[in-house]
């Protein structure tokens, strides 16, 4: 299945859930705070839906994102095996480059992006409270300094505070060549500090060699539990 497929069947899953709503398309448009005809281009497949809007709409319907992507071909992945990766980040050509460098990394990796450091804030809050599975709790996140809102920084000593996310390794990507934001970082207890300043080759070999550190050498949180549970 090509990506453009992927996308129309995605838009046809959003048409299915807002008539079984039987919300006509502006009421939908209002809470994405879209406009109908943007909407409409979301539906029909035209226009690239992102895991942001995924995140959001999920929120909307009350569904888990997995009802979403039930139709699409070929056999499933065991959750199990699949490292999922978050990516706050609001530069697109950022995201393009860390999404290619990994492309070819010998794991699994599931890379979901939130552009906005409040609304990565309301959905690490809400994977503790919301009842509804919406976007998957991250195994790993790479975290930009500068972002909307509310700072990098702010966003990580969030995270190092919040008893169910703190075991999480934060890893942080910023073009800064300031001494002092590295120190901050670490002092809010990231687990990697990765300049985005390196050559294309150089920055993906810091990302292949962040990913297998945490994914080779040691256990992540989550898989500590199943192998602790499978013992």
């Amino acid at each position: 299945m090509t990506v453009d497929q992927k996308d129309e069947l995605l838009g046809k899953k959003v048409t299915f859930f807002r008539r079984k709503m039987n919300w006509p398309l502006k009421i939908l448009a209002a809470g994405l705070d879209v406009s109908i005809q943007q909407l409409q281009r979301y539906e029909k497949g035209v226009n690239k839906i992102s895991a942001s809007m995924l995140y959001q709409l999920s929120k909307i319907f009350k569904v888990d994102l997995a009802c979403f992507f039930e139709d699409f071909e070929g056999h499933p992945v065991e959750k199990d095996d699949i490292y999922n990766v978050l990516l706050v980040e609001d530069n697109a050509s950022d995201e393009f480059l860390l999404r290619k460098a990994l492309a070819d990394f010998p794991k699994k990796l599931h890379i979901y992006t939130i552009n906005d450091g409040q609304a990565a804030l309301n959905f690490l809050s809400d994977i503790a409270h919301d009842s509804v599975q919406t976007l998957p709790k991250p195994d790993l996140i790479f975290l930009d300094l500068h972002l909307p809102s509310v700072r990098g920084l702010d966003v990580l000593k969030d995270i190092k505070r919040r008893v169910h996310l703190n075991e999480i390794p934060v890893i942080v990507l910023s073009s800064s060549l300031n001494a002092d934001d590295r120190a901050a970082a670490y002092s809010l207890q990231a687990s990697g500090f990765i300049r985005k300043s390196f050559t294309y080759k150089e920055f993906k070999g810091q990302l292949h060699k962040a990913m297998a550190y945490w994914t080779d050498v040691v256990d992540l949180p989550r898989f500590s539990e199943q192998h602790a549970q499978a013992s």
